[in-house]
């Protein structure tokens, strides 16, 4: 599950907190780029965080997949709601 939620994320230290849902997504996008995996979750996210400020800001927290893994599992949650495929 760390795999699947280390390729679906995720927002950088470039995001400002509160993230808005296109921060958030075009962050996800970049993270999944430089690290690999499938994209189509991210416009999800951004607008799961654009609807969350707890979520936004647990998101901004996250710059790598040690961060990913430290997060708590409404976080991980989250992301695992939007790439169920993954």
């Amino acid at each position: 599950m760390l795999k699947i939620l280390s390729a679906a994320m995720i927002a950088s230290a470039t995001i400002l907190v509160p993230a808005f849902a296109n921060e958030t997504a075009d962050s996800c996008r970049a993270y999944v780029s430089e690290n690999g995996g499938d994209a189509s979750g991210c416009d999800c996210l951004g607008e799961a965080a654009d609807g969350d400020a707890d979520l936004a800001d647990a998101l901004a927290a996250i710059e790598t997949p040690d961060d990913l893994e430290a997060a708590d599992d409404a976080t991980k949650e989250a992301i695992a709601a939007c790439f169920p495929d993954a």
